[in-house]
């Protein structure tokens, strides 16, 4: 077992901060929490943002949105701080700025509030109230202090969490779906399934994700229920929930067959339907494929690097309770309801060691030398020869039955390939 004494095991992280990086790196740039954060914005019609932060925060920021396209009402500011500011504050210049960018013209302003007004303690909450009755544009905030944390999925998901505050009650439309995490314009990724049988039953979907528009936030309180198909929308999922009583079910999470049954009798409950015979062959044929990776893959031992947007720790438990074991699992972010699912993990047995994974050079010899049976993920630019079950990130965009149908397929024909059966499987006894 290599030295790695300076990680943790999965029970004792209570927070991100807990999450060691793999090997001594760091990794600016687009994986600082403003980036996201900056890319929203820029990506929402209709909502302006202000970063507040020093001049290199400002120079990435005019980076980040070099080609978004600016439209009416939106503006794209910088507020840097000068010397004086960063000792004693900064909430008049940034009254100031509020007041200029309102008369400007923004109807809505994203504030983003960079590392060092977070480490001069500026109350950013305290400004916005007092600024918000004298300006038209409407207000919401988000601090982004990357210091905080050593990842980027907290500025998606605090900016989505930060729009709802912008919503307000509607009258209940029973026919009006919120698809969150779905973009309007996603027409390179296939319409999963059940969305389609949603349509087909006379349901309209609203999807709110990058794309759309602040008005369609703004009128998400009036629909029956939000279907979640992103983990960066499931915190604002949530606080939809507390403020307008609008359920959540959440797609992006569930894999075993049995799960997916319970989840799509809900939603058909709720709405009110009968799903018929609309999902029995996919049904089928994740049993089928589950079965299949219970008997070659029971004691495999893998590795999680790199999958994308997609949740490590559920997708640990899933392959948990088919007898997978992880040995180490990066995770981009330790998320709020982390706890829960490490819980699960835990309780089925299993205690892996988690870490940061930002330097493929670095890190591939290292993961190499635990000797593991398979690795989920991307090493990027990494000559490794352990096995390697790649672009995971497909599954972002799929949803129930069809995304675990993808799923367990890439891991099996992972197995069938030769250099597998050369180098990975047949050497630990799981081909």
């Amino acid at each position: 077992m290599p030295d790695v004494s300076h990680l943790k095991r999965l029970s004792a992280v209570k927070s991100n901060g807990g999450v060691k990086f793999l090997t001594p790196s760091a990794f600016p740039g687009s994986h600082c929490p403003l980036h996201p954060a900056l890319a929203l914005a820029g990506n929402i019609k209709g909502l302006s943002s202000l970063v507040v932060g020093m001049p290199e925060c400002a120079t990435y920021s005019r980076i980040v949105l070099q080609n978004t396209q600016v439209r009416q009402g939106e503006l794209h500011w910088m507020y840097v701080l000068d010397g004086n500011e960063v000792v004693f504050g900064c909430r008049k210049g940034l009254m100031d700025a509020l007041q200029k960018i309102d008369q400007a013209g923004a109807k809505a302003v994203l504030l983003l509030v960079t590392c060092v007004p977070e480490l001069i303690g500026e109350d950013i909450e305290s400004i916005v109230r007092e600024a918000q009755p004298k300006l038209s544009a409407r207000l919401i905030f988000v601090m982004m202090g990357h210091f905080k944390c050593n990842s980027f999925p907290s500025g998606s998901w605090k900016t989505m969490q930060a729009i709802v505050t912008l919503m307000e009650q509607r009258a209940l439309r029973p026919h009006v779906i919120n698809v969150m995490g779905r973009s309007p314009g996603e027409k390179h990724i296939p319409m999963p399934p059940v969305l389609n049988a949603l349509q087909q039953q006379g349901f309209s979907l609203r999807c709110l994700a990058p794309g759309s528009s602040l008005e369609d936030f703004l009128e998400a309180p009036d629909a029956v229920l939000n279907l979640v198909l992103s983990p960066f929308m499931d915190l604002a999922a949530t606080a939809m929930e507390q403020s307008f009583g609008i359920p959540a079910f959440r797609l992006h999470n569930v894999y075993d067959a049995a799960e997916i049954d319970i989840l799509y009798a809900a939603i058909a409950k709720k709405l009110g339907i009968q799903w018929g015979n609309e999902f029995n062959r996919e049904h089928l044929e994740v049993l089928s494929l589950q079965e299949q990776v219970r008997k070659r893959l029971n004691g495999c031992r893998y590795i999680c690097a790199h999958i994308g947007p997609v949740r490590t720790i559920p997708l640990a438990a899933y392959l948990a309770t088919m007898g997978m074991e992880p040995m180490l699992l990066h995770l981009e972010e330790f998320w709020p309801d982390d706890k829960n699912w490490a819980e699960t993990l835990n309780a089925l047995g299993y205690d892996p060691l988690v870490c940061h994974m930002v330097n493929s050079g670095s890190d591939a010899p290292l993961l190499e030398s635990f000797s593991p049976d398979l690795c989920l993920g991307d090493l990027t630019g990494a000559k490794v020869r352990v096995p390697c079950v790649p672009y995971l990130s497909d599954l972002y965009g799929l949803s129930g039955y069809e995304r675990t149908n993808s799923l367990l397929k890439k891991i099996l024909h992972t197995l069938d390939q030769p250099s597998v059966l050369d180098e990975g499987g047949a050497r630990h006894g799981i081909a």
